[in-house]
């Protein structure tokens, strides 16, 4: 049964997000944030907890009325409080939509008084009382209730970027750590590590953050408003500081809806703009649909010569030799060797019916062997067993690589240099991995002393010690350590597409299977992956599986 939460828990949390904040930032920070956290460490408890359940909300304006918290002992005295140190405002001057806005549908009927206006949904009834224009019907809402607006939102949000340091995670994240439904290693943030470094960072990630925000609401249907949005990006934002790769999704994300609405000259432009993939793929289609037939197969030569990750090659080499073949052009010359002709060992199997084919096909195994020998891991081993070996340099303190206690990765992780960055810690862990023995005294210790703790390469679900010590008999060291580099040479794309069964048979060796059922194929990085092992001689084979008729 998971703990009770005392009742002020959403007080405690914010104390102490904004206690970090103003511990790790207080030299950086801005006069309003500045005042903000003065002006909130000097409110009373009361004062506090009414601030707080307000900003934890979405709305900005509120009828008095309607607000009941059991542990404010007086609301009014808390209202009379946040009044006087401008961190609200009773009775302030609404617009006739925001004070409609605080009624239910029915309290909107009642007060209108007029035949047929229940029949409207939601919208239609606040269409129909605006467009009355009634001052009376406004007036007589104003008097039926005592109103306050909350104050400085914009200034609790930005806190809670500096501490959280992202959009996708909120309050929410410390109740689900203090129910003991995850748990985080405990790595330091302190001011020496600190993401944010200046106030010019704080200000470009908030404009970023209001700018995803503003893409949220619009209909992108209007190409200038997209490229005043794009012109909007900072273009100077260091590629250190936490909003630069912010920056980067948000300039492709509106270079691609320039593509979409036709504006292809401007695509272009704003795509060249873009460092990080698949921006020079988007480039390359483009100009190709323009018919710039040779500005094509020389961009794909530019990335075959000096691609940003494995994705981009895969593409370059396949692109490129199909506009060649179809303009009767030649491609550059470094297609050939970017274009695999690998074709794996295929197994056809026969079977009947079963909801997962891959566990139909690991029973097929199994009962060939007559034991247990075959095994359903896909990306649970391989990159399971890296996660465990590299606890300590995925949570080593690394400048902007934590920003809050619930992190299961760096913020860096899948940056291109995350591996450069910790390069001497990488150097010092492979040296004392030497042979599987290594691997296996760290990753079992490791597993005993770690387990549940959230690892972005490790699923404690389907990783198991006798897995593990299995795979380790029988999987040769230089694989696995050919196996490990090319995870960490790029980890947003190689932690992924690993075949879906490892066969240990009792004769000795090993095999990795992909299986694939009826109408399925292979995923790109399932092709990286195969075209791999035969590269290093790592056994493979792809299953084809058929189902029996019924």
């Amino acid at each position: 049964m998971p703990p009770e939460l005392p009742r002020t828990y959403y007080l405690d949390n914010v104390v102490t997000l904004l206690d970090q904040v103003e511990s790790l930032y207080a030299d950086i920070l801005d006069d309003e944030l500045r005042e903000f956290l003065q002006v909130f460490g000097e409110l009373g408890d009361g004062a506090r907890k009414l601030y707080i359940r307000l900003l934890n909300r979405s709305a900005d304006c509120y009828r008095i009325g309607k607000l009941d918290y059991p542990e404010i002992e007086s609301l009014d005295a808390a209202i009379d409080e946040l009044a006087a140190r401008a961190c609200l405002e009773v009775e302030p001057a609404l617009e006739p939509a925001e004070l409609l806005a605080l009624y239910t549908k029915p309290e909107l009927v009642a007060a209108a008084a007029e035949p047929g206006l229940g029949k409207l949904d939601r919208a239609s009834l606040e269409a129909a009382l605006l467009e009355r224009d009634d001052p009376a019907f406004v007036a007589a809402l104003r008097a039926g209730e005592r109103l306050l607006r909350v104050n400085a939102r914009d200034a609790f949000l930005q806190c809670q970027m500096l501490f959280f340091g992202n959009s996708n995670q909120s309050m929410t994240d410390f109740v689900l750590r203090d129910l003991g439904l995850y748990q985080y290693e405990d790595y330091r943030i302190d001011g020496e590590f600190r993401p944010y470094r200046s106030a010019l960072e704080i200000q470009q990630h908030w404009l970023l953050q209001q700018l995803a925000a503003l893409l949220a609401l619009l209909e992108l249907d209007d190409a200038v408003l997209v490229a005043e949005l794009f012109d909007s990006i900072p273009p100077d934002i260091d590629p250190d500081a936490p909003a630069w790769r912010k920056a980067e999704r948000l300039r492709y994300e509106l270079a691609r809806q320039l593509e979409r609405l036709g504006e292809l000259d401007a695509a272009l432009e704003c795509y060249r703009q873009c460092t990080l993939p698949p921006a020079r793929e988007r480039e390359t289609r483009v100009l190709a649909q323009r018919d710039e037939i040779h500005a094509a197969l020389e961009l794909c030569g530019e990335i075959l010569a000096a691609p940003r990750d494995e994705t981009e090659l895969q593409f370059a080499g396949a692109f490129a030799a199909r506009l060649g073949k179809k303009h009767a052009l030649e491609p550059p010359a470094a297609v050939a060797a970017a274009v695999s002709n690998h074709s794996p060992e295929v197994e056809s199997l026969e079977l009947d019916y079963a909801d997962s084919v891959e566990l139909a096909a690991a029973a097929h195994y199994n009962a060939g062997d007559g034991a247990e020998t075959c095994f359903y891991v896909e990306n649970s081993l391989f990159t399971g067993v890296l996660g465990l070996l590299i606890w300590d340099v995925v949570f080593a303190p690394i400048a902007g690589a934590f920003f809050n206690p619930f992190q299961y990765r760096p913020s860096d992780f899948y940056a291109a240099d995350f591996c450069a960055r910790r390069a001497p810690l990488l150097r010092d862990l492979w040296s004392g991995v030497r042979d599987n023995d290594d691997i296996r005294r760290i990753a079992l210790e490791r597993y005993a002393r770690k387990y549940g703790i959230m690892n972005p390469l490790v699923n404690w679900q389907a990783l198991e010690p006798a897995l593990i010590e299995r795979a380790l008999e029988r999987i040769e060291h230089a694989h696995w350590r050919a196996i490990f580099d090319r995870i960490l040479a790029d980890l947003r794309n190689n932690r992924a597409g690993f075949p879906d069964l490892i066969h240990v048979p009792p004769a000795g060796g090993y095999c990795l299977i992909e299986v694939k059922g009826p109408g399925d194929t292979l995923q790109k990085n399932q092709q990286r992956w195969l075209e791999f092992f035969s590269a290093h001689d790592i056994p493979h084979r792809l299953a084809r599986v058929t189902w029996r008729d019924r």
